[in-house]
């Protein structure tokens, strides 16, 4: 057999093992229209936790948001201030003085190994809600968000997860944030659909709600709590291994929480780098399956020199290529109408052909590259002494000469 042969055999084979994947998570975003919402006699008491470092410029729309909630029940807003040295302390020291609903919790000394779960788990030992709804400090939601959420808290249900989608008010909004918007509605729909097939791999913490129970039952983040990232995926990971609560992802349209997205390319590049340092603490299985995602793309990256190489493979790779985009666009589609997020649909062409590229990059770059957030750098691996040079250079390129403000 040819070495074209061969890599023929091998593209179909995997795009065909893609496309029953994909099939899986459609058929278990299929399955949460079933999900189960309970009729509470009284309705349980609810914290919303809400992490904050440097977020005066967006802080008080979150939480006039968060004011106009109709919750049935008691519940509570937790700001955690997070050692911020812009307004943000003043900002929520007015705030606190107009609202009784509204309580703050101020971090004074620095966690570097996470910041964040720090932060989480501070507002939680000071909260009192039976219910924890994690949140960020830059979205905005529907009224009946918290009530949508809590709905689904059935008896054997642990945590409820909800969708995130971004959004920038702005006359003009650059293509590739529209791309990454898109990308990023992707990735949560295959979440949910993982979650409706019983299996959670993703979530986001900033529409995330659980019980306190399970979060006391699974000694909060316990020894995960040195990763910078993965207060929502790798919480929900041990929930659904070590304990025998359900996970359910929340499809209402009520329930989508509307975040901003970062507001420039360098600092998407940090976010995703971020987001994938969390890779290495999955389970086996999810860890196995995502480094299996990133050969793939990359071998299709291999594509057009095969084709260049050897023309008479062309009509193979072609159809192979058409197949896995019809099954991309049906995966896109089917999430979009889920979610209401129809108005993504426009921009799937360029992020079909970018993904080949972002998925592997920011997957395999998460685990060897620095990445700053909130102003400090960090890395997930150890890189040896021969490398520290490369990275200094990378570190320099990538710092911001100025800080980004949003435009509210």
């Amino acid at each position: 057999m040819t070495l074209p042969l061969i890599y023929v055999c091998l593209v179909a084979l995997v795009t065909f093992v893609y496309s029953l994947a994909l099939l899986g998570f459609a058929q278990g975003l299929r399955n949460l229209r079933k999900n189960k919402r309970q009729a509470f006699a009284e309705w349980p008491s609810v914290s919303v936790i809400v992490p904050a470092r440097n977020e005066a410029e967006v802080l008080e729309r979150t939480l006039e948001s968060l004011f106009r909630q109709q919750y049935p029940g008691a519940w509570e807003i937790v700001v955690v201030d997070d050692r911020s040295s812009d307004r943000t302390p003043r900002i929520l020291s007015d705030l606190a003085q107009t609202s009784e609903r509204l309580r703050v919790v101020t971090v004074t000394e620095p966690y570097p190994r996470s910041p964040k779960k720090n932060a989480l788990a501070m507002g939680i030992r000071k909260s009192q809600g039976e219910i924890i709804v994690t949140t960020d400090a830059d979205c905005v939601y529907d009224r009946h968000w918290l009530r949508t959420m809590i709905s689904h808290m059935t008896p054997e249900v642990g945590i409820v997860a909800g969708p995130t989608a971004f959004d920038l008010p702005l006359e003009y909004v650059p293509l590739w944030q529209k791309i990454q918007w898109l990308d990023f509605a992707v990735q949560s729909f295959i979440g949910a659909g993982a979650i409706g097939k019983g299996v959670p791999a993703s979530c986001n913490g900033s529409n995330l709600a659980y019980r306190r129970s399970v979060f006391e039952e699974i000694s909060g983040y316990g020894k995960l709590s040195g990763v910078v990232s993965g207060d929502d995926v790798l919480f929900a990971q041990r929930v659904s291994q070590n304990t025998k609560w359900k996970v359910v992802f929340v499809t209402e349209p009520a329930s989508l929480v509307h975040s901003l997205p970062v507001l420039t390319f360098k600092e998407l590049i940090q976010q995703r780098l971020r987001w994938a340092s969390k890779g290495l603490a999955y389970r086996g299985s999810m860890l196995a399956f995502l480094f299996g995602i990133y050969t793939y793309y990359l071998l299709l990256l291999s594509a057009p020199v095969v084709m260049f190489l050897w023309p008479h493979t062309i009509p193979a790779i072609g159809a192979t290529l058409l197949y896995k985009l019809g099954c991309d666009h049906y995966m896109m589609r089917l999430g979009t109408k889920t979610f209401g997020l129809m108005h993504l649909r426009r921009y799937f062409l360029p992020y079909y052909f970018l993904q080949a590229i972002a998925y592997p990059y920011f997957g395999i770059g998460g685990l060897l590259l620095p990445y700053r957030w909130k102003g400090d750098w960090y890395r997930t691996a150890r890189l040896p002494r021969g490398l520290g040079r490369t990275m200094v250079r990378f570190r320099r390129i990538m710092r911001p000469r100025r800080t980004a403000k949003s435009p509210l």
